[in-house]
């Protein structure tokens, strides 16, 4: 009994010790990502070298058009600033992380899946990748301007693509909720506390020139 009792505790401490030596899995996500900007500067642009699923989700870019404008920032100005952990990106859920750089060319974001041990390339964006989004054209089709300047407003705010873009509901005084926002200025700590005030569905319109979040 007194064997058993001294061995659980010696081979606990042997686990912890075991884990606590490796890193955490957000470090790990953060060596992912250092070798994936490295693989983009040293010219790699295989399709391999993103994740499946977010190429299928966001055909905005191609996996080469990612890596090209990755490689255009030198590594030793790439400064991480901030890691987030959402739970879902635009309507797929798992584990995520959400890396921020800024460097003295801009500012950066890559999200980083993570399937069982493997980590992925989910999905990037750049200041010069933002720039090439097709700006909004009044001449369009409403539908299309809609997802166009939806496509440009998750681009520069990645956390907004949790919520939808309107398509078959108009604004209106009973569904607007808080202030017109213009697209280049939008305060995500404000749309995140009017979308915690909406107990079903919410999700931007197009007023004019500036965002509206609805509750319809």
């Amino acid at each position: 009994m007194s064997e058993t009792t001294t061995r659980i505790p010696f081979l606990a401490i042997l686990v912890f010790l075991t884990q606590a030596c490796g890193p955490s899995p957000e470090e790990a996500a953060v060596a992912f990502a250092d070798g994936w900007f490295a693989r983009a500067t040293a010219g790699e642009r295989s399709d391999d070298l993103c994740h499946g699923l977010g190429l299928l989700k966001h055909p905005q870019f191609t996996c080469a058009e990612l890596l090209d404008h990755a490689a255009r920032i030198e590594p030793r100005e790439r400064t991480l600033v901030e890691i987030n952990h959402p739970d879902c990106f635009a309507d797929v859920c798992g584990t995520f992380y959400e890396l921020r750089y800024e460097s003295s060319s801009g500012k950066e974001t890559l999200l980083v899946k993570q399937d069982g041990n493997q980590f992925g390339a989910y999905w990037y964006r750049s200041d010069s990748l933002l720039a090439l989004l097709r700006p909004a054209d009044e001449t369009e089709d409403e539908p299309d301007l809609l997802q166009t300047v939806y496509d440009e407003i998750t681009a520069r705010y990645p956390p907004l693509y949790q919520y939808p873009p309107c398509l078959d509901v108009r604004p209106s005084s009973s569904n607007l909720r808080g202030e017109l926002m213009r697209r280049d200025a939008i305060d995500v700590a404000v749309v995140d506390a009017l979308a915690a005030e909406c107990p079903e569905t919410f999700c931007f319109a197009l007023v004019g020139q500036k965002i509206a979040t609805l509750c319809p």
